[in-house]
């Protein structure tokens, strides 16, 4: 059982989950009795934090004993994600394991004061940018957060700006991977698909499936949702867009040369291409091959037959996101570091 099973039943955000947890004002009373409500009917018990002393292994000097987890941008639950909300699992298990208590918190406007951080609340925070933000604005979100408390920026794409450590997955070897399993299943005519290109991460994780194609001698195209003409250029000159999936799929469907091996940028775009796929009499499995990205079990279930999907490490990027911002925290100066985490390839039962 986790936050995110709370915040689904009691029907808010999990950031108001945790400040009913945390008894943080800010909340109306008839959501606090929703949100107990919810906690007593899925018995749900948060992860005690054991206090570390003076003179144990990795004890961490603490004023607060908090750490605040900020999803900031148009957020729309964004921490309920399912991978999100394994990321946000990873921080958990971390947090309890080294005697922190987290404050999350949603900030749509990233540009407004956060005042968990004006009011001291937190020694420290992990953040994520959500991926309607535009990457111009990063280094100057990161570096102000950096200005008030040490931060730790987890998942997007590989870099670091705002002089902030990153923890994130790798998007380029997972796009290499995804390429690599099209090609074992002989696959000649490959496609990565996306329903949000202007997210950077997955861009980057397109072109790199894109490049590892290209470097196999057999080029691919992409697929891409989007009316932006300035999205479509950034990637290359094989690329298909329409406004919709619906009709993206459609455009397959009457191809000529239709593909034949599929690189579906989540998860949560192939639960929606399947029906597509089907309605236009191309059957999964069998007309054209699918590899997925980010193994969230709860949507590749409903699929038949399953997909491959890559599993980026999710719960593995928020334990060490915390282990980073514990050292951070411990040494404020120094340069900022870009920690990956590997994918592996989880292939479905046979």
């Amino acid at each position: 059982m986790s936050i995110t099973e709370v915040a689904k039943a009691a029907g808010v955000s999990t950031a108001t989950v945790s400040r009913v947890l945390n008894e943080l004002p800010g909340v109306r009373d008839d959501t606090i009795q929703r949100v107990r409500t919810a906690v007593a009917a899925l018995n749900y018990h948060p992860r005690r934090s054991r206090r570390g002393r003076p003179g144990e292994p990795g004890f961490v000097k603490r004023e607060t004993g908090n750490i605040a987890v900020l999803a900031l941008g148009e957020t729309r639950d964004w921490l309920q994600l399912p991978v999100m909300a394994s990321v946000v699992a990873g921080i958990q298990r971390a947090a309890g394991d080294f005697g922190y208590r987290l404050i999350l918190d949603e900030v749509p406007n990233p540009d407004r004061p956060i005042s968990l951080l004006q009011g001291r609340q937190c020694d420290g925070a992990i953040v994520f940018l959500t991926g309607k933000l535009p990457v111009s604005s990063y280094a100057p979100i990161l570096s102000e957060l950096r200005g008030r408390t040490p931060t730790v920026w987890v998942m997007g794409m590989e870099m670091t700006v705002g002089g902030v450590d990153h923890v994130t997955p790798d998007n380029i070897g997972t796009g290499y991977i995804a390429c690599s399993y099209l090609h074992d299943k002989k696959c000649e005519r490959l496609a990565y698909l996306t329903e949000n290109p202007e997210w950077a991460f997955l861009r980057l994780r397109g072109q790199a499936f894109l490049n590892a194609a290209f470097d196999s001698g057999n080029p691919a195209t992409s697929y891409i949702v989007t009316t932006n003409p300035l999205i479509a250029e950034s990637f290359g000159k094989h690329v298909v867009s329409a406004p919709t999936l619906d009709e993206l799929v459609s455009i397959i469907a009457k191809s000529k040369v239709r593909p034949d091996g599929i690189f579906a940028a989540n998860d949560a775009t192939t639960s929606r291409l399947y029906p597509l796929l089907l309605k236009n009499k191309i059957r999964p499995g069998r007309d054209v091959t699918i590899v997925s990205c980010d193994n969230e079990e709860i949507r590749l279930s409903a699929m038949v037959p399953r997909p491959a999907s890559i599993d980026i490490g999710v719960e593995e990027i928020g334990f060490r996101a915390v282990v980073r911002l514990r050292a951070r925290m411990e040494r404020p100066t120094g340069l900022p570091l870009v920690i990956q985490v590997a994918p592996r390839l989880v292939l479905p039962a046979a």
